[in-house]
Formats: C-alpha cells, sequence, structure tokens
C-alpha cells in the first residue's frame, strides 16, 4: 500500500467500498426476500388449511367436502375421517407424505424427492360428533426458484458493480488528483530552474484551490529573492571587476622596482596570484549570472573537436608536466558539433582542470569523444582520488567541496559553470566516481541544425 500512487489508492478504496456495501446490500435484500417469501408461503398454507376446514359439512350423519371455495393451486390436502377412511383429496403429491406421522399445529419442512415441501396438520377436529384431521402441504419450489434467479441477479451484478466503480472511482479519483498533477508539474518545472511559471488556478474554492493559491504566493516569493540575489551577484561581480584589475595592475607595477627587499617581492606576488583567483571567480559569477538572466549572447557555429581538444592540452601543459601526469586523446579527426567554441572550450577546460587538480601523479588522463544517434558524448576520465558516493549528487552545486582534504585552489564554481554550459547546448553532464579509483565526468551534447 505505502508504494502505491494516490490515485490507485482512492480508486481501491473506493471500489473496496462500493464493493462492500453493495455486498452487504445484496445479502441483506436477499436474506429479507428469502424471509417474506417463507412467511408468505406459511400464511397461505394456513389459510389454505382454514378454507378446507370451513368446507367440511357434516349433513344428517354423512361428512363430505364442499369444495367451493378455491383453495390455493399450490396446495395439496389430504382430509381424513376418524376411522382414517378418506373423505377427499387433491394433487397426487400428498402421498409423499403417508409415512409421517401428524404433528397438529406445527408447520414442518419436509424434504421428499429433492423437493422441499412446508407440511401442516390440523387438530383433530368434531363435526357434529364425527371427527376429521386435515394435512395440507405446499411445495417450495416457486421460493427456491425465485431465490435462484435473485442469486443469479446478485452474482452477476457484484463483478459489475465492482468493475464500472473501479472505472469511476479512477475517473474520479484522477478528477480529484489533477490539480496535484499540475502542481507536480509545475514544481518539476520550476525544480529545472524556471521560476516563472506558477500552478494554474483551480476551478474550485477548496482545501486544493487554497493549497494552489499558497503556492503561487510562496513561489512568488522564492523567484523575488532569486531575482534579488541574481541581480546581486551580477551587480557586485561587475564592481568588483575594476577594483581587482587596479589592484594587480599596481601589484605588478610595483613588482618592477628593484629596490624591493624580498619579502616586499613575496607579498606582491601573493597580491598578484590572489588577484587572478579574484578574477577568475569574477568572472565565473558573471558568466552564470548572466546564464541565469539568459542575457548571455551564445554564438553557435560548427566546432571540430579534435583541434579544440589539443587547445586545451597545450594549455594545461604546465599543469600536467608539474604532477607528471599523461593526457590522452581519444577524439575523431572529423568529429565536429554545432555549438559555442568558447563555452565549449571553458567546459572542457574546467573538467580538465578538476582532472589534473585531483588526479595522482605519475597518473593518466583521457579524452574520449564519440558520435552517437542524436549527438555527441565525450568524457574526462582520471585516476585520481575519486569522489564519495554521497557526494555525488552536490557536485554541481555552487561552491560545494567535498571534503578539506582535496585541492581548495579552486573557486568551486567550475563544475556549476559545465553544468550550465551543458544544459545551455541542450545536453547533460553526469559524474561516476570510485574512491581511490578514479572519476569519469560524461558530457551529451545534442545536434542542432
Amino acid at each position: 500500500m505505502k508504494a502505491m500512487r494516490l490515485r490507485d489508492k482512492m480508486t481501491l478504496w473506493f471500489s473496496l467500498m462500493t464493493f462492500s456495501i453493495a455486498s452487504i446490500f445484496s445479502a441483506a435484500v436477499y436474506m429479507m426476500t428469502g424471509q417474506v417469501l417463507n412467511l408468505m408461503l406459511r400464511r397461505e398454507l394456513e389459510l389454505s388449511l382454514t378454507q378446507i376446514v370451513a368446507q367440511v359439512e357434516n349433513e344428517d350423519g354423512q361428512l363430505y367436502f364442499e369444495d367451493e371455495v378455491p383453495v390455493s393451486t399450490g396446495a395439496v390436502y389430504f382430509i381424513t375421517e376418524e376411522n382414517g377412511s378418506e373423505l377427499s383429496s387433491r394433487g397426487a403429491d400428498i402421498t409423499l407424505f403417508d409415512g409421517i406421522g401428524p404433528e397438529p399445529g406445527n408447520i414442518r419442512k419436509v424434504d421428499k424427492e429433492g423437493r422441499r415441501w412446508l407440511l401442516l396438520d390440523s387438530q383433530l377436529l368434531n363435526e357434529d360428533e364425527l371427527n376429521i384431521r386435515v394435512r395440507v402441504a405446499i411445495s417450495c419450489t416457486g421460493n427456491e426458484q425465485v431465490l435462484a434467479a435473485l442469486r443469479l441477479i446478485i452474482f452477476i451484478a457484484l463483478p459489475v458493480m465492482l468493475a464500472v466503480s473501479v472505472l469511476g472511482g479512477r475517473l474520479i479519483a484522477g478528477r480529484s488528483l489533477r490539480p496535484i498533477r499540475e502542481i507536480i508539474n509545475s514544481a518539476e518545472t520550476i525544480a529545472g530552474g524556471d521560476l516563472a511559471v506558477r500552478i494554474p488556478a483551480a476551478p474550485a474554492k477548496d482545501e486544493l484551490g487554497e493549497m494552489t493559491d499558497t503556492l503561487n504566493h510562496m513561489l512568488d516569493s522564492v523567484e523575488a529573492a532569486f531575482i534579488r540575489e541574481k541581480r546581486f551577484t551580477s551587480d557586485a561581480s561587475h564592481e568588483l571587476r575594476t577594483p581587482v584589475a587596479i589592484l594587480r595592475a599596481y601589484a605588478e607595477t610595483l613588482l618592477q622596482d628593484e629596490t624591493l627587499t624580498t619579502e616586499q617581492k613575496a607579498a606582491l606576488q601573493t597580491m598578484v596570484m590572489e588577484c587572478d583567483k579574484m578574477q577568475k571567480l569574477i568572472r565565473q559569477l558573471l558568466m552564470i549570472a548572466r546564464g541565469q538572466e539568459s542575457s548571455f549572447a551564445m554564438t553557435w557555429e560548427e566546432v571540430a573537436l579534435r583541434p579544440l581538444c589539443v587547445g586545451i592540452q597545450d594549455v594545461m601543459s604546465g599543469n600536467l608536466e608539474g604532477k607528471g601526469i599523461k593526457l590522452e586523446l581519444d577524439v575523431p579527426e572529423t568529429l565536429t558539433i554545432r555549438a559555442d567554441q568558447s563555452l565549449l572550450a571553458e567546459l572542457m577546460l574546467n573538467l580538465v582542470e578538476n582532472a589534473v587538480k585531483y588526479g595522482r601523479e605519475q597518473g593518466h588522463i583521457q579524452i574520449q569523444a564519440a558520435e552517437e544517434e542524436k549527438g555527441v558524448r565525450f568524457s574526462v576520465t582520471d585516476d585520481g582520488i575519486g569522489i564519495p558516493e554521497d557526494a555525488l549528487p552536490h557536485i554541481f552545486e555552487r561552491f560545494y567541496r567535498v571534503d578539506e582534504a582535496r585541492d581548495r585552489s579552486g573557486t568551486g564554481l567550475g563544475l556549476s559553470i559545465c553544468e550550465w554550459i551543458a544544459r545551455a547546448h541542450g545536453g547533460s553532464i553526469s559524474a561516476t566516481s570510485t574512491q581511490g579509483v578514479g572519476t569519469r565526468m560524461d558530457v551529451f551534447l545534442p545536434f542542432h541544425n
């Protein structure tokens, strides 16, 4: 039950309740019908006995049966005098009860030859000093046929009712949960980054309608806060670019002074290095901010992946030689894709920088690329320290770091930018990693006309 969807649960409970109520109602109707039919048959038996007794007359010491008042057509009877001689009878079936002794006033159920009967014997009656006894019997076959037909109707109607309740319950549940489905769809779109989406207003002002209004108000607040954050990031990055550039320029100018002591030169070199980091961070923040605002102007062109990767290899040659890492390229010469070359280069550079940063010394990094049916898939694989399994879902978050043991010289924005670039091209990026073995970053970019 816990794993079932809400619509299925509602359908199940609706169907079970409908089926249970219908079953109880059908059982009650069946039992009451049986009781009413049995009561009517007993009254018919008693009435028949009364009518028969009323028509026995004594004339001049001789008993005879008038047979003027119609007796129930379903009744058979046998009238005997005190000495056991037959006065009158109707129906050959009355002979079935010859071996049964009389029980005056007691209506009995008797089974004879596969049929059930109601049997009633009168008291010993006195007609002007002449005694008689009357036995009446009525077959229960008619009642049993009615009950059998009712059972058949119930057995046919209940499955049909169950099927109708399942279909009806599913339809009703679907219509009732439609606003929730719209909320889920809107939430999935919002989770994809489109905070401008709102949940369609519910037609009825019920609890779901109130929840929809509340969620939309909450989304308005979230979007406004997110816009303020993006604006702050963009504005702050813009404002910081010039001061950092000036600081670096002054530091580089001062480094040319030959009168500086060794300690002073070291301090200025540290300033230049930190300014480099700040400029890189500012550039990345601006890129993310523009991407979030959809204001980044992409330039689409045919990009040859092999020359691009060779260029990345040249740029990273110093870092690679510093750790003794060998970069291998498995990229076809003719492989091309329509993309923004500067963004694609940024993506590749970030992935290779991460692979070098967290790769082991004297290790290997491999860039592979291949064409697929709907696009191009390429990967960057290292044999470094790897990423813990619980950290993999978070590595594309801004400023996320796995732990203190990893190199903290970067900005913490590289993989976030990679994810944005992949999504800006309509593609995706994913990571697989084993601690102590290495990490593989996979990127898929679809073809664009």
